[in-house]
């Protein structure tokens, strides 16, 4: 429960849900010191369990996920469920293994874009693989996926069709609001263009891109400052990119994780995307929940969320695609109002309410 897109949606569902409906119960896989303003955030009456008081390292990890998927499952699962349930709902694939052999309904949330099953290796250890999850996956009740891209590739790969729903991440869009208008202590707004990137700091978000094609500007005489938040694994290496180059020392300021991201945001003039690969992406959501005109890279889930470029600048995936998207709209200040206008058209799409009811319906049904 440490930081990231997944985290977030459970807190949000959990601060949404139905309390006089659900007594719910959360089942964490262990502890982790990064857990604490998510966990902070869950409402007293969700029962927290974890099965670890530490994360396995090295290849640990590897082990204990090919035990949880080949080892008997009915052993695994008296280890994990030791209550009697009417639903359960798994956010994390190494799970649905051995709590497929519960009696009760069960909801698999896959939260990813999925885009692995276009490009799998098709050796025979893989189709293995795809039958031992088609036969684990068809003891599911419902699939519920992120974008209607997202369920195409699962239906294509795995056959469940009649069972898979499309489900928007829950986003709560008055908390978003009420904490952008916070102040910001640790950074001076200076220029007129501050444009802003949040996201996991890890190689498939593309910030390493993102700094080569804003270099690129900057060596041109474009003015412009970017903010990027987050941490992750890349982050020391970003770090070396920018402070070994001038240029992107002046004009590049990495803030880390905030706990309100929300507060920068809305202080900026632009939103940025340039991730590789992409699900349902919660900052763009955030971020036009906030009226910032959005720039993404052309993934599966930001061209969903921006209806193929309807409301928001579409980029070719590639640091030229950055770099020219970046060009055409901070050379247009009409280009930022426009999409402003759009991200304030779209926000409704993201509705807190419709899609945490739209989960209890799911929960509920039969």
């Amino acid at each position: 429960m440490s930081i990231g897109g997944v985290e977030k949606v459970i807190v949000n569902t959990l601060n949404g849900i139905d309390y006089s409906i659900f007594d719910v119960t959360l089942f964490i896989m262990y502890k982790t010191e990064g857990e604490i303003s998510n966990i902070k955030k869950i409402p007293a009456m969700v029962n927290i369990q974890y099965l670890f008081n530490k994360p396995p390292k090295g290849a640990y990890q590897r082990i204990l996920y090919y035990l949880f998927m080949f080892f008997p499952h009915t052993v695994i699962n008296s280890f994990i469920v030791k209550e009697s349930y009417d639903i359960i709902v798994t956010t994390k694939d190494v799970f649905s293994y051995p709590i497929s052999v519960n009696k009760c309904k069960k909801v698999m949330w896959i939260h990813g874009g999925l885009e692995y099953l276009e490009t799998e290796n098709p050796s025979i250890f893989n189709k293995i693989k795809i039958w031992y999850k088609n036969r684990t996956y068809s003891k599911f009740n419902h699939i519920l996926l992120l974008t209607n891209a997202a369920k195409k590739r699962f239906c294509n790969k795995y056959g469940t069709e009649d069972r898979c729903h499309v489900l928007y991440n829950p986003i709560n869009n008055d908390e978003i609001t009420k904490l952008s208008n916070e102040a910001v202590l640790d950074y001076e707004f200076k220029s007129d263009m501050v444009i802003i990137c949040s996201c996991r700091l890890s190689i498939e978000k593309g910030v390493d891109r993102l700094l080569d094609a804003c270099n690129k500007l900057f060596q041109e005489g474009y003015n412009f400052n970017l903010i990027i938040l987050g941490d992750g694994p890349e982050k020391v290496n970003l770090m070396e990119k920018i402070q070994n180059n001038p240029l992107l020392n002046n004009k590049v300021a990495m803030l880390g994780f905030k706990e309100n991201p929300y507060k920068y945001i809305s202080k900026c003039n632009i939103y940025i995307s340039p991730s590789i690969t992409e699900g349902f992406s919660l900052s763009i959501a955030e971020a036009m929940i906030l009226d910032l005109p959005i720039i993404s890279t052309n993934c599966n889930g930001p061209k969903e969320i921006l209806e193929n470029g309807k409301y928001g600048l579409l980029v070719e995936n590639t640091e030229n695609g950055i770099y020219q998207g970046l060009k055409k709209i901070i050379s247009n200040r009409d280009l930022i109002d426009y999409y402003r206008l759009k991200s304030g058209e779209r926000k409704e799409f993201f509705s807190y309410e419709k899609n945490i009811r739209a989960l209890e319906g799911i929960l509920k049904e039969g």
